[in-house]
């Protein structure tokens, strides 16, 4: 025991002189402020140039992107506990993936404003579908979404509450006498998953698919809400990787465990967003209807679309896919790092593609108004992911203790 005091008293003495760490989540608050700031000013600035068609399509866009991250992240933790995932000490994954939860409770509000821009993203508003109209009509749709994303964010947020809990984390720590998750998990995490699996597609078919009400796809709701997981995954593989960097030698994340199972999860799940791709491709393709192929067409085959949505799958699958084949790039931060990051662009890129260019066929319309706007969702985003962060860094170098 003595021989082991001074070491003992240098991690005491390295965890008090991190201390200061903390001043960087005030900052991160700054940035995240800043940058909604920014997104304000744009979007009042951008209204008042008269550019009412950009502002609404990229406030969508980068919606449906930071709500699918949120959402994506309770699923995962979900996911971790239904598998028996005790793959890292104190539960720090769990934390890391739940951190974006509060953001589900903004998106309710935010929803309101795709409630104002209506008219600018829906032509069936405007000329309305005789045999839909009982399932597009106004109030019926952002009825039923607006309740989807109350359900699914007081589930959320009573799941992370009891996810946070000292059962959960005895459960986690001490994977030789606990055998079964607490019973708050669970009943909660099947549910959760179960309704993601609903609801999810139904704001898919909503607020993307009834864009251009005339095109259908049965995978299109599948094919979204795994792309909302997969993003999840990046965004947490992407925060443990930096953590990795930055919390030292005595946190959680020091060990390279952590970082190859998230990116085996960001390589795997990359494949399966690839295949369901694929898979609704080929249908589209072997049926050869006009009434479906429109949609890749204006896409993949027309100026000045082709190039942004080839991106689509060369960021969310090429690269993944051939950076993170072997073991070693899963375990190195600096690269799972920048795979995650350009994941997480090839998602907005994707929501992009799929909504814009049903509106705007002939034009590109990417410059200040969509990044200024997509600046100020990531405010918010930081604004309300940065508290779940701080508990997830403070649980990784002090243990339970670091529970709030």
């Amino acid at each position: 025991m003595s021989t082991n005091q001074p070491q003992s008293l240098g991690a005491a003495a390295a965890r008090s002189f991190k201390a200061p760490v903390e001043l960087n989540w005030q900052r991160l608050n700054l940035i995240g402020a800043g940058l909604a700031a920014i997104g304000i000013l744009g979007f009042v600035v951008a209204l008042g140039l008269g550019q009412e068609s950009r502002v609404w399509q990229a406030y969508l866009v980068s919606f449906l992107f930071f709500l699918g991250i949120a959402q994506g992240g309770v699923l995962l933790s979900c996911g971790i506990y239904l598998v028996h995932g005790r793959w890292a000490k104190n539960a720090v994954h769990m934390r890391v993936a739940e951190a974006g939860w509060p953001y589900l409770a903004v998106a309710t509000v935010l929803f309101w404003g795709i409630f104002l821009g209506r008219d600018h993203l829906y032509p069936w508003i405007a000329q309305p579908l005789p045999k839909k109209a009982a399932w597009l009509n106004v109030p019926f749709l952002f009825g039923r979404d607006f309740v989807a994303l109350v359900v699914m964010a007081a589930l959320s947020a009573i799941f992370v509450r009891v996810s946070r809990g000292r059962e959960a984390i005895k459960w986690v720590s001490e994977p030789d006498t606990i055998e079964m998750p607490p019973q708050g998990i669970r009943r909660l995490a099947p549910v959760i998953a179960i309704l993601y699996i609903y609801l999810y597609s139904m704001l898919a078919w909503d607020l993307i698919m009834s864009i251009v009400p005339r095109w259908h796809s049965t995978l299109f709701g599948w094919w979204w809400f795994e792309m909302c997981f997969w993003s999840a995954i990046c965004a947490s593989a992407f925060v443990a990787a930096n953590f990795h960097t930055l919390l030292g030698e005595d946190s959680a994340f020091s060990g390279e465990r952590i970082l190859h199972d998230f990116g085996k999860l960001v390589f795997g799940f990359s494949i399966f967003w690839m295949y369901l791709s694929f898979a609704q491709y080929l249908v589209i393709w072997y049926g050869d209807l006009p009434t479906e192929t429109f949609f890749l067409v204006v896409r993949f085959w027309h100026q000045p679309w082709q190039f942004i949505s080839f991106l689509s799958p060369i960021l969310n699958w090429v690269v993944p896919f051939f950076v993170l084949l072997g073991v070693r790039p899963k375990k190195t931060p600096a690269i799972l790092r920048t795979v995650t990051l350009l994941g997480m662009i090839g998602v907005w890129i994707t929501n992009y593609v799929m909504v814009v260019p049903s509106l705007s066929p002939d034009v590109l319309p990417l410059g200040w108004v969509e990044l200024t706007i997509a600046a100020g969702f990531l405010g918010l985003f930081l604004l309300c992911v940065t508290p779940g962060l701080r508990l997830a860094a403070r649980q990784a170098t002090h243990g339970a203790g670091g529970i709030e």
